[in-house]
């Protein structure tokens, strides 16, 4: 979905629809919940098997010791200047005041 596809969609809803909670659901996890927070990244955001799941950026690898050619042979997960939902940002808000 594009977010002119979504802007368009949220433009037809009522002042009272646009006041419930946006709700999303995972059928491949078995997950649902609440969307805290919608995130734009400013840089491509890797993931490399940490536990739990989180997202790098290039510069982070590098801190924690990945080559050039490391981080060249890595999906790229959320490409730069892209806008996405987290299902779980507890580690996320954490992060902000640890960091």
């Amino acid at each position: 979905m594009k977010l002119k596809d979504l802007k368009n969609w949220l433009d037809t809803l009522s002042d009272d629809e646009l006041e419930k909670d946006l709700l999303y659901n995972s059928m491949e996890y078995g997950i649902s919940g609440k969307v805290e927070e919608i995130n734009h990244t400013d840089d491509n955001l890797y993931y490399v098997g940490d536990q739990p799941v989180l997202l790098h950026t290039k510069n982070d690898l590098e801190k924690r010791g990945f080559t050039a050619k490391q981080i060249a042979a890595l999906d790229v997960e959320i490409p730069q200047g892209c806008y996405y939902i987290e299902l779980s940002n507890e580690y996320s808000i954490l992060e902000r005041f640890i960091s």
